[in-house]
């Protein structure tokens, strides 16, 4: 018999088929085993990134269930206006008692807006007892707000005195 192909067309037929044949091999078994590989390494960093947030939670579980306690035991917005401001008032006084600061005078304001507790407080300390003390008040659970805050040296001391205008929404029910 007659060799109907010669070497070269064989050789180039075997190529042809051995492409056609890894272009089959590669999209129906390599390429979809590569796409879930990355699926999966994917879902494995995603993971990783959970539990390393899980952990650190966790790591700061008394801390948090300390902050809970805390607001749990704050006191409440409420709807009546007096009530809402002798709240505020001893919420300002319980934080400068811890933070340093000296209440010197309280002022409540008439409420020139409704839903609004206005307080003028004049106080006595250090500069670091201010600090920590604007910190507290603006983080306070009872959402009080500085409106005003002017220093002024007292002569002859490192103390400063300071004039705080601080306003507490007031909800209604």
């Amino acid at each position: 018999m007659q060799n109907i192909l010669k070497k070269r067309e064989k050789i180039i037929l075997g190529i042809t088929m051995g492409i056609i044949l890894f272009s089959i091999i590669f999209n129906f078994i390599i390429a979809p085993v590569l796409a879930r590989y990355d699926a999966v390494s994917r879902e494995i960093s995603l993971n990783r990134v959970r539990l390393k947030k899980y952990l650190t939670l966790l790591t700061q579980k008394n801390e948090i269930q300390g902050k809970y306690e805390k607001f749990l035991q704050a006191p409440t917005l409420t709807s009546d206006a007096k009530d809402a401001l002798v709240v505020v008032m001893s919420s300002l006084e319980n934080i400068a008692k811890a933070d340093g600061v000296k209440i010197v005078d309280v002022r409540p304001q008439s409420q020139a807006k409704e839903g609004v507790v206005i307080i003028e407080l004049r106080t006595q300390g250090e500069m670091d007892a201010y600090t920590k003390f604007i910190y507290d008040v603006e983080t306070s659970l009872l959402l009080l707000k500085i409106n005003r805050l002017q220093f002024t040296a007292k002569p002859n001391t490192t103390g400063l005195e300071a004039m705080f205008t601080i306003t507490e929404p007031v909800v209604s029910k």
